[in-house]
């Protein structure tokens, strides 16, 4: 017996031993030292992002949401040319790392060193919000050269914002909105870049996207508003009580619903603001009385929430708040569909340990020490 006893105590030992040492070896950050000593490392080295230009100009409009910024890494100036010369070596860009530190509105959604056009460059990615107001935050951008010293650091304020429809537009010239006179205002939606000259602070300088018109703003002697969106059969009216703004940015594609429906004869509207009015409007489809009309709510496809209005020969549903409609020559099984855009994720939020997982070995190792105390603990018994 007491042979039995000592011999699960070793047991346990060596077990114990064993979690340990795979501990440290799985939770270990995976390393390779850098022998490369072809960079200066002179912690005095300093190099500058962008081109002396990361601020935006004081009459600047405030930048698309959404909108994906470049710096250029700046690595010396030439006097004798005037001009900063551009990071393009890649021995010294594997070298660098960035970080950067956000305070205001959360904007970023991502960022990375890149190079294109053969130049180095600092990426950021920005998260594309729908809502009415401007976001602002300010930016602090890092570089650090092998991690450990700093060899260039910048501060920018970034502001976005989506455009609002032009005031003075009217069919025919561009779109805009139209007042009728006697509290009837109508908006001629077709996501135009921003006109009459306006950019955003850095259109020309660090950034790929320029804004868009896309809010709506519903005045108080509004009594009463349709919005028309171009290239669409779509539109919505509705009364107003007070000054209304909202986003209409609206698309017509959507690939999964495409695939999902190959036979099927589409026309969409998508809107990823959800914009949403101060009383319940009409959602309008001139569709033919013998189409199938869905309305999209939650992000999948409803059916029977369209009526057919004879007088007015169109599809129309009341809503506070429009999302989107999908019009189909023929009948849809709405459940393929929706079965890909969400539902029961119960099973999605599971834990499933991978073999590599400390936290998984542990709990197999405990259970085997548990039943080799428990054979122990029968011996000791016997």
């Amino acid at each position: 017996m007491k042979k039995v006893l000592a011999l699960v105590l070793s047991v346990l030992m060596v077990l114990s031993l064993s979690v340990v040492a795979f501990a440290d070896e799985v939770e270990e950050e995976k390393t390779t030292p850098d022998t490369d000593t072809t960079v200066d490392n002179d912690e005095d080295a300093k190099y500058e992002l962008g081109f002396g230009d990361l601020e935006a100009g004081p009459d600047a409009e405030p930048d698309k949401p959404g909108a994906t910024y470049y710096y250029t890494i700046l690595i010396d100036y030439d006097e004798d040319e005037d001009e900063y010369i551009m990071l393009t070596e890649d021995e010294i860009a594997k070298h660098l790392t960035v970080s950067i530190k956000e305070s205001g509105d959360k904007m970023i959604d991502s960022y990375s060193i890149v190079k294109q056009n053969g130049v180095y460059k600092v990426k950021v990615v920005t998260k594309e919000t729908f809502t009415t107001e401007e976001t602002e935050a300010t930016w602090t951008i890092t570089l650090k050269r092998n991690k450990k010293y700093t060899v260039a650091e910048a501060k920018v304020e970034i502001a976005q914002k989506w455009a609002e429809i032009c005031e003075d537009g009217v069919p025919g010239d561009h779109f805009g909105f139209e007042d009728k006179g006697y509290g009837e205002y109508v908006f001629y939606v077709d996501l135009a870049d921003a006109h009459d000259g306006k950019e955003g602070g850095s259109y020309d300088h660090y950034t790929d996207d320029c804004n868009v018109e896309a809010l709506a703003v519903i005045p108080k002697d509004a009594d009463y508003a349709e919005l028309y969106f171009a290239d669409t059969m779509f539109w919505y009216s509705v009364k107003n009580s007070a000054k209304t703004t909202v986003n209409v940015y609206f698309h017509e594609d959507n690939k999964k619903m495409s695939t999902t429906y190959e036979d099927a004869d589409l026309e969409m509207i998508f809107f990823d603001g959800t914009p949403e009015f101060d009383y319940t409007g009409t959602m309008h489809a001139p569709a033919d009385k013998d189409a199938y009309v869905y309305a999209v709510i939650g992000g999948k496809l409803v059916a029977d929430k369209f009526t057919w209005n004879k007088d007015s020969e169109c599809w129309e549903m009341n809503a506070k708040k429009i999302e989107g409609v999908v019009v189909s020559d023929i009948k849809l099984d709405v459940s393929k569909y929706n079965s890909t855009v969400g539902g029961d994720t119960a099973d999605e939020n599971k834990d499933n340990p991978g073999t590599g997982s400390v936290d998984f070995v542990n709990v197999a190792v405990a259970l085997g020490v548990v039943s080799l105390a428990a054979a122990g603990a029968v011996a000791l018994k016997k």
